[in-house]
């Protein structure tokens, strides 16, 4: 076990320097002797104190901690750059920095519905007709069409930016922990020369671009992309809807390459492969199976830190030495962290390790209790116990190891709590193995006979539709999924340290002895911390009494979702785009349990939302007054395609997406609302613009202006002038209004892993 209090060390050394590093304690300029210096004088006094073994383990904790901190200070999320980096001329909102960067493509094109994004390893960089070397990565977003590849070397021109950060989500820090501080957003891209990266990687990419096409063509929506992540890890082609039912209930872990994915799955392959060849035989063939896996979605970092995982809970498992199997854990986490020190606060690497530590924890004494239990109530049927046993195993204890220790990891991070998740997760785990089994088969016929392929997609088909309706159905459950509020984040927290405690007395025969554990006193603590933690999320589903106005992005659209302070949702779109705010707005509207919103309107709202009261703008006149509710109005626009929402003193145009003949109209017509207090601005893929004629007319006490956007220059230069607060084109805008005081704040959209 000396390995895994190293490794610890090594992990928490990290983290301090980190915490140091944010104080202003350590920095760039820190010069490198002094950690060096620190774990040779720990070094030092573990020779001399060699013989005194709990002296010598303690300075080799100590040397490990400083070596940590050491490497920690090397790669630190707020990078040290020089004018050789290509972060370091990175531009801000007033000084914005338009350059054209070249180099290649590595790594697998992130897809969306419109959009793609890609990880761009920089050579040289030109800035006002000058060019440079340059070396850092980049992360290119650009139009989904023409499509590049794995190893094209490209020159792609924009505005180069550092990555934001939102109220809920440290985007700029989810980057950092890939190596990339540079942002080049809507892209022109010209392409160089083909065939520029590893032939290995770019021969895996290629296959694994040839199975997706292929599950695309034998497969319907949405099994075909729910397919592409469950077997390739490609997820940006998953309807929103869909993926939303998944992360409301708990169950995103089945379609997306992780470490709790790899580790719940392993686990389903050591069951079946157990009762047909014995657990001891099935250790290998599962091995194999995960690298083989590993290297065709790509062999890239997450799916390597997932791969490790997978392997280690087989011999954890197979072995039956949990001793042993925490010293690989340990020793894995060691070894990602050299690699990259900033992945200790990734939350898929801590996802990972909590789902591979509770299936090394908890797998075993459950089936130990589970095998008394049937062989108690199957005395007679001994192969019947056994077969209950294996399939359960598939299932329901493979999802109760991995809960108690993801779970409030989970509450903590995203402050939501799948109450559907255990029942969900019990009744689509076992048709993962089908869908695993019976997808790899189909793309290999279907890669040599396609018509092969379509055959053995059946399988596959069958039970990916099964999934998907399991999951819709307990999806659209209300209450579903609910916010846990921050005293919810706060007892999950403390729920982990507390069973992390717990678990390591348990595991000390010598603490054990001096702090002894009464199995009535923990149960007391952990029903206690559980009800508090029931009590929060209902305080947290009760109305906060302040208007939120969120404002959702899409392509080509954008939607409106008005929380009153008594809790009515009110939704409101343009009715453009391509669905993408309306996914996304849909997602929005159903947190804190909600099954949907109270009032929609847009075009086909009442098909769009049958249960809510729907209007049509096209059928609603001029001056209606829609009242929502605790002192929250809605009037129709005259002349325009538009809604004046009001609340006390506090006034906002709805949708922001008011065409400028629209304007037009509205300016020539008498409203006597006017001037109003908020206005949001389109972003940049809406084909519409306030004009500075309507500007100067409403004059808006606050402006909200999209980064990326291309205005007429009257208009920018008005805006320019009246201190516009900008915001990121891709994010949530939640604007709060309580009394007289209103705050805005940036959210990620989600959909992020």
């Amino acid at each position: 076990m000396t390995l895994v209090y190293l490794a610890l060390a090594w992990i928490g050394g990290i983290w301090l320097a980190h915490q140091l590093w944010n104080l202003g304690v350590i920095g760039c300029g820190t010069p490198g002797w002094l950690f060096g210096a620190g774990a040779g004088i720990a070094v030092v006094a573990g020779v001399v104190l060699r013989r005194r073994p709990q002296a010598r383990l303690a300075a080799a904790l100590a040397a490990l901690c400083i070596l940590g901190a050491a490497r920690y200070q090397a790669q630190p999320f707020a990078a040290c750059f020089t004018p050789a980096d290509l972060a370091f001329y990175n531009g801000t909102d007033k000084h914005p920095v338009r350059a054209t960067v070249e180099g290649v493509i590595v790594g697998y094109p992130d897809q969306r519905e419109a959009r793609v994004a890609y990880r761009l390893r920089a050579e040289r960089l030109t800035i006002g007709g000058e060019t440079r070397s340059a070396r850092g990565y980049a992360l290119v977003e650009t139009a989904r069409y023409p499509e590049y590849v794995y190893g094209d070397r490209i020159r792609a021109a924009g505005q180069l930016e550092t990555p934001p950060t939102y109220a809920d989500f440290d985007y700029a820090a989810y980057l950092s922990g890939r190596d990339i501080h540079t942002l080049l957003r809507r892209g022109r891209i010209e392409l160089i020369a083909h065939d520029q990266g590893h032939s290995f990687r770019a021969a895996l990419y290629g296959l694994r671009a040839r199975g997706a096409a292929l599950l695309n063509r034998v497969l319907p929506e949405p099994a075909a992309s729910l397919a592409n992540g469950m077997l390739l890890g490609i997820e940006g082609g998953i309807p929103p809807e869909v993926d939303a039912a998944f992360k409301a209930t708990g169950t995103t872990h089945v379609i997306v390459i992780s470490g709790s994915n790899i580790a719940l799955l392993t686990g389903v392959l050591i069951g079946l492969l157990g009762l047909l060849v014995g657990k001891s035989r099935a250790a290998w063939p599962t091995v194999i199976a995960i690298v083989l896996y590993v290297l065709f979605v790509g062999a890239d970092p997450s799916a390597l830190r997932a791969g490790v995982m997978g392997v280690l809970y087989v011999f954890a498992i197979v072995l039956g030495r949990a001793s042993t199997a925490y010293v690989s854990l340990c020793f894995s986490a060691l070894i990602m962290t050299l690699v990259n020190p900033l992945i200790v606060w990734d939350i898929g690497f801590q996802l990972s390790f909590a789902a591979t530590l509770g299936l090394i924890l908890f797998t075993p004494a459950l089936q130990t209790r589970f095998e008394r239990f049937f062989t108690l109530r199957l005395p007679q049927a001994p192969n019947r116990s056994r077969w209950l046993l294996g399939f359960l195993s598939t299932g329901l204890i493979v999802t109760l190891a991995a809960q108690p220790l993801t779970l409030p990891l989970i509450v903590s991070y995203f402050g939501r709590l799948s109450v559907v998740g255990l029942v969900a997760n019990l009744l689509i785990l076992p048709a993962q193995p089908p869908i695993m089994i019976g997808g790899m088969i189909t793309l290999i016929a279907g890669l040599i006979w396609e018509l092969l392929g379509q055959i053995a997609a059946v399988v596959p088909w069958f039970f990916l539709t099964y999934t998907t309706a399991v999951v819709e159905t307990l999806a659209a459950m209300p209450f579903a999924s609910v916010d846990t509020s921050a005293l919810g984040r706060a007892l999950a927290v403390l729920y982990f340290i507390g069973l992390l405690i717990v678990l390591l007395i348990r595991s000390r025969p010598r603490l054990r002895r001096m702090l002894p554990m009464r199995r009535r006193l923990f149960a007391l603590g952990a029903v206690s911390i559980a009800s508090m933690l029931v009590l929060a999320t209902l305080i947290g589903l009760r109305p906060d009494g302040q208007l939120h106005v969120t404002f959702v992005p899409g392509v080509d659209g954008e939607a409106i979702l008005v929380t009153t302070p008594d809790g009515q949702q009110v939704w409101i779109w343009d009715g453009c785009g391509d669905g993408d705010a309306l996914s996304t707005a849909t997602r929005v509207a159903r947190r804190g349990g909600r099954s949907g919103v109270d009032v929609a309107i847009g075009p086909d709202a009442g098909k769009l939302w049958p249960a809510a009261q729907s209007l049509d703008p096209g059928r609603t006149a001029a001056g209606t007054v829609v009242r929502l509710g605790d002192g929250v109005d809605l009037v129709r626009l005259p002349a325009a395609d538009g809604w004046l929402l009001r609340y006390g003193e506090f006034t906002a145009l709805v949708p922001p997406t008011l065409r400028p003949e629209a304007q037009t109209a509205l300016l020539e017509s008498t409203l006597e609302s006017l001037p109003v207090t908020l206005l949001k601005t389109p972003g940049a893929s809406v084909a519409s613009w306030p004009t500075a004629a309507f500007l100067e007319a409403i004059r808006p006490q606050i402006i909200l202006w999209p980064r990326d956007t291309t205005y007429p220059p009257d208009v920018a230069e008005w805006l320019t002038s009246h201190a516009s607060s900008r915001v990121a084109e891709d994010a949530l805008v939640e604007v709060t209004v309580d009394g007289g005081q209103v705050v805005v704040q940036q959210r990620s959209v989600g959909g992020r892993r």
